[in-house]
């Protein structure tokens, strides 16, 4: 098996645009949901079973997305910089935040009512977000060495081979940062919120 570091060191860092142009591409994905959401019609009918399933399932995710960023900012804010974090969902996959923003982008895509929407926003994430984690992994590599490799070979990137949840009681939380990131994950209810606007304005 390729050492990870030797591996990294050929492929990761070119990947270091895309944590630079992280939030330029998601605004620009937000902009190009929007016109779509206003230029084209829905695609069920208003008050049809599709629409109300779609509504409750994209809410459902929405609120699930919501919930599990709370539970890995509880872990990781704050700490990112200074250690390996493998507590809480850390200990289940190595990107928690990016699955509970996967699930959470799906719920919005269900929500706007619009199959293109769905599309195009899941389709942008899973294509573009797996390079931002490449070059995370790689720096995170660099940094800790043989711990986070250690690491990597215990806890699957994305897809949990087994829900094992390391919970040390007590956990020292920084408020400071987990406020930051509670700001950062109310985004998903502001989004929900403006596509149930927007589908009434339509």
């Amino acid at each position: 098996m390729t050492h990870l570091r030797e591996y990294w060191g050929s492929k990761g860092t070119s990947f270091e645009w895309a944590i630079r142009l992280r939030h330029p591409v998601s605004l620009a994905v937000i902009l190009a949901c929007t016109i779509l959401q206003l230029a084209t019609p829905p695609s069920w009918p208003k008050e049809s079973v599709t629409d109300h399933l779609a509504d409750l399932v994209g809410f459902t995710l929405v609120v699930i997305a919501v919930l599990g960023r709370i539970w890995c900012s509880v872990y990781i804010s704050g700490y990112k910089e200074d250690r390996i974090v493998d507590e809480g969902p850390y200990a289940i996959v190595r990107n928690p935040l990016y699955v509970f923003s996967c699930i959470g982008v799906i719920g919005l895509g269900l929500a706007s009512n619009h199959l293109l929407i769905l599309i195009v926003i899941a389709g942008a994430f899973l294509l573009y977000y797996p390079l931002v984690v490449l070059a995370e992994e790689h720096n995170l590599s660099r940094k800790f060495g043989q711990t986070y490799e250690e690491y990597t070979r215990q806890v699957p990137r994305f897809i949990p081979r087994r829900f094992r949840i390391i919970e040390p009681d007590p956990y020292p939380v920084r408020p400071r940062h987990v406020r930051r990131a509670l700001q950062e994950i109310a985004w998903f209810f502001w989004a929900y919120l403006s596509l149930q606007l927007l589908t009434h304005i339509q």
